[in-house]
């Protein structure tokens, strides 16, 4: 069985500084991509996987990865995570496959216990 893995798709690395203690903690492979290819590679690699997707900087791009990932790899949720706010991105992004949206209002600082939701776990579980 393979390790569970998060695979980021970002250009500054600022997602993956967020991810690294859940993904250190649970002893999860942390991959960051810069490129679509990548990404896809990663996934199909199997076992237990979130995408995460950084939006805004190449739209077109990171969306058409999305889609293609949610076609490709439906038993890894995607998180769509953007700057701004962008309601029509968040309804393209459900229609093109994200389990999550990330979006202003909701704090960025909500990553990580997305993606162990995500993953399986309850992290409020654990706090308690």
């Amino acid at each position: 069985m393979r390790l569970p893995q998060i695979v980021v798709y970002e250009s500054d690395g600022r997602l993956k500084l967020q991810l690294e203690a859940l993904a250190e903690q649970r002893r999860w492979a942390l991959r960051e991509a810069r490129r679509p290819e990548t990404c896809l590679h990663l996934l199909a690699r199997g076992g237990p996987a979130v995408l995460v997707l950084k939006a805004g900087r190449d739209l077109e791009r990171e969306l058409a990865l999305l889609e293609r990932a949610a076609w490709l790899y439906p038993d890894a949720p995607a998180v769509l995570v953007a700057d701004g706010d962008r309601p029509e991105l968040a309804g393209l992004a459900w229609d093109l496959g994200a389990a999550f949206v990330l979006l202003p209002p909701q704090p960025r600082e909500r990553l990580p216990e997305v993606v162990a939701g995500l993953m399986g776990v309850n992290t409020e579980a654990e706090k308690g």
